[in-house]
């Protein structure tokens, strides 16, 4: 038997005639067996399984995902093509169009984008008609604003672009910077790196300027529990904690 990891309670995985099901710690049945693979992996609720799959050395490869949970619940048979779980929710695709499935196994928003990710923080960027558009698991609009491409989030934060030009956005749909087509950088430790006139400045998730002078190198570290902004400023190397 193998134990389902990331969970309180001790539940395993055993096989039974080539299928697998879900077990407690005595031998108690929680679900007959019946798929043949069980991902001993357990992630907001959500533990993969499939049938029809192939199992390579100590690999398994998917033939269509499937979700159940810890207490035997099928939450969905396997049908998916793909499954990315985060934030208490899994970016499904099927048919070629991506959808939401919640922890209880119902439809957050059937598949309907040629694109989307997942939810992060209760927003998620989906396509719309060759835009990209951030909305909530009601599948309500955070942000109106249709964007050209939209950075994955980070420390809360986007960076979102339309044409040439870039900015960046909170997971709550706030623009804090304006649009320009100088340099931007992903956040990093809660900041972020933005050009201005040919030099590299470190603002905050506020859009705060958090030192005067500009870099004409830049990095964002992190080391012994403090960040710094590291690198050459008038030509000199400088290192300044944030």
């Amino acid at each position: 038997m193998r134990p389902i990891g990331e969970i309180k309670e001790t539940v395993y995985i055993y096989e039974e005639k080539g299928k697998e099901g879900l077990s407690d710690s005595i031998g108690n049945i929680i679900l007959p067996a019946q798929f043949d693979y069980i991902q001993d992996w357990q992630e907001y609720g959500f533990i993969l399984v499939d049938s029809g799959g192939k199992r390579e050395y100590n690999d398994y490869k998917f033939n269509k995902y499937g979700l159940i949970n810890a207490t035997g619940k099928v939450l969905f048979r396997p049908q998916f093509d793909y499954v990315l779980v985060d934030d208490y929710s899994a970016l499904v695709l099927k048919d070629s169009l991506y959808g939401y499935v919640d922890t209880t196994g119902n439809w957050l928003i059937k598949p309907k984008f040629k694109h989307a990710v997942p939810f992060y923080r209760g927003t998620a960027v989906v396509e719309i008609k060759g835009k990209y558009y951030m909305i909530n698991k009601k599948e309500e609009l955070i942000s109106a604003i249709p964007f050209d491409t939209v950075w994955g989030f980070k420390n809360g934060v986007s960076v979102v672009g339309k044409g040439n030009q870039y900015a960046f956005i909170d997971y709550k749909g706030k623009l804090f910077s304006s649009f320009s087509r100088s340099g931007i950088s992903e956040f990093k430790w809660y900041h972020g790196q933005i050009e201005r006139d040919g030099k590299w400045y470190v603002i905050d998730t506020t859009g705060q300027r958090k030192i005067k002078n500009g870099f004409d190198l830049l990095s964002i570290e992190h080391k012994k529990g403090k960040i710094y902004a590291e690198g050459v400023m008038d030509g000199k190397k400088a290192r300044i904690e944030l």
